[in-house]
């Protein structure tokens, strides 16, 4: 699977809000695609989560952001933000999914510096 940086960002604005998958079934493709991003963002630590596995899905509580994840969140919660920096990053010839947590947060940070006439 390839990270999708669109779902990893509706992940986090869910999340923000209070919502998530809390069961993920293991024979939904979309739930698999779900539970890859979770995993995925967990390792990065954007987000925390418990799991309890059953033979058929996985139980989620407790999820949260953790501090990446409202970096996150404050950096790109704002659409025109996102859509500048996504921009900026296919015409520099690369995909969004292609860049580096950290760096994608960066540049998201450096269009906001550029609107508010900072930079």
């Amino acid at each position: 699977m390839k990270r999708d940086m669109e779902l990893v960002r509706e992940i986090i604005i869910e999340l923000s809000e209070g919502k998530y998958k809390s069961s993920i079934k293991w024979d939904s493709e979309e739930d698999k695609l779900y539970y890859y991003h979770l995993k995925i963002m967990r390792k990065e630590n954007l987000i925390s989560f418990k799991e309890t596995p059953t033979k058929d899905k996985v139980l989620l509580s407790a999820a949260q952001l953790e501090w990446k994840g409202n970096e996150f969140l404050q950096t790109f919660s704002n659409n025109s933000v996102w859509e500048k920096t996504k921009d900026f990053i296919k015409r520099k010839g690369i995909e969004e999914a292609d860049i580096y947590i950290d760096m994608l947060i960066e540049l998201g940070k450096t269009q906001i510096k550029q609107s508010l006439g900072m930079e």
